[in-house]
């Protein structure tokens, strides 16, 4: 269990682009529990760890925008919303299928992690201002936190071998999710494809990594983060194609 706080600093308070003085604001109260567990089963060969856990957040400090005009931002201050109630669980599962010190690979381990999140506005109410500048309630009371994924999942496989070839290939998955809060808007799932092979060796005092890989080899069209952009401005912040990526390092030990 563990507690914390957030209070106002002196920007919340003081909005600079009309002078006036934000309030009323109190600090952001957050209480969080949380169980889990991790060992190693079947002769130490499976690794496992769980986490289950619940964060309640009280006050939530949120940013209310003020508009300029119906397409325009004028300026944003910082509101008490009410209560924001996160749960889920994590889970990650790794096991070595194979391990030798004499033939060619040295390791092959599988693995997969899993988040499950339920993240809900309570009790969410505060005061904002519409295009014509006329007072509204605004109330996302039971909807899902904007940002946040339900599913999140990544499975794959990691290898190494003896004469020094390692490597690994990824899929994750992200879930659909909504990006503003009134849950009207909402992104669309996808799914990546990575790899990455390297070779290591040691020579006397001299070590040398050489590594290549891809990322997206799928080609998906997908996001490193999202919002929602004032028209007409509009971006894709990942890239949509597969890239491609290498390096090298040299590290000598004294």
């Amino acid at each position: 269990y563990s507690k914390g706080f957030k209070a106002p600093v002196s920007g919340n308070i003081v909005l600079s682009t009309t002078g006036e003085l934000n309030t009323g604001l109190v600090p952001e109260v957050g209480n969080q529990f949380e169980i889990g567990a991790k060992g190693n089963l079947l002769n130490n060969k499976l690794h496992y760890q769980l986490a289950i856990f619940e964060a309640i957040f009280s006050d939530k400090m949120t940013s209310v925008a003020v508009p300029l005009d119906s397409i325009t931002t004028g300026y944003t201050y910082i509101a008490n919303g009410g209560k924001q109630d996160n749960k889920g669980i994590e889970v990650l599962v790794k096991y070595t299928a194979f391990e030798s010190q004499t033939a060619f690979f040295n390791n092959i381990s599988p693995f997969v992690n899993f988040t499950y999140s339920d993240f809900k506005y309570v009790d969410f109410k505060y005061q904002s201002l519409n295009a014509e500048k006329q007072v509204v309630d605004v109330d996302f009371s039971g909807l899902a936190v904007a940002g946040v994924a339900p599913y999140v999942a990544n499975a794959g496989i990691d290898f190494s071998t003896n004469p020094g070839w390692y490597g690994n290939i990824n899929w994750s998955y992200r879930d659909a999710l909504p990006f503003t809060s009134d849950g009207l808007n909402y992104t669309k799932p996808f799914s990546l494809l990575n790899a990455k092979l390297g070779y290591h060796k040691r020579i006397g005092r001299v070590g040398v990594d050489v590594f290549a890989g891809a990322s997206n080899i799928t080609g998906t069209q997908y996001y490193y983060m999202v919002f929602l952009n004032q028209m007409p401005d509009a971006y894709l912040p990942a890239p949509y194609k597969i890239n491609y990526f290498g390096g090298a390092n040299l590290r000598y030990n004294f």
